[in-house]
């Protein structure tokens, strides 16, 4: 009995995770990110979904590393819309520049 509830349990499929991600210049790149398995077209997928992970797919939690920015002012807008385990999420925010995006969210808009 316990075998086939474990069965059971192992096939009921863990939603999906994945986003679109977008990062606007001068110009617009986009890419698409999937966790669990990690996928898309997203060239540090892996490194972005375990990033992901250590905040429940919620970007505007990641940590903010130290980093040493300028002050140059070269706006970056970041946006981020899909599912983690099944729940929405949306991320829009504006950095003053590409220094401060990596700092601020590592390498989920790497790409």
């Amino acid at each position: 009995m316990a075998a086939a509830a474990a069965a059971l349990i192992s096939a009921v499929p863990v939603p999906q995770s994945s986003f679109v991600l977008s990062v606007q210049t001068d110009s617009i790149r986009t890419a698409r990110l999937h966790c669990e398995p990690t996928g898309g077209d997203h060239a540090n997928a892996a490194e972005a979904c375990g990033a992901l992970s250590e905040v429940d797919g919620r970007i505007e939690d990641l940590a903010t590393e130290t980093a040493v920015c300028t002050f140059q002012y070269a706006p970056v807008r970041v946006t981020a819309t899909g599912t983690w385990r099944g729940r929405e999420r949306t991320f829009t925010s504006e950095y003053a520049n590409s220094c401060l995006l990596r700092a601020s969210t590592g390498p989920v808009f790497a790409f």
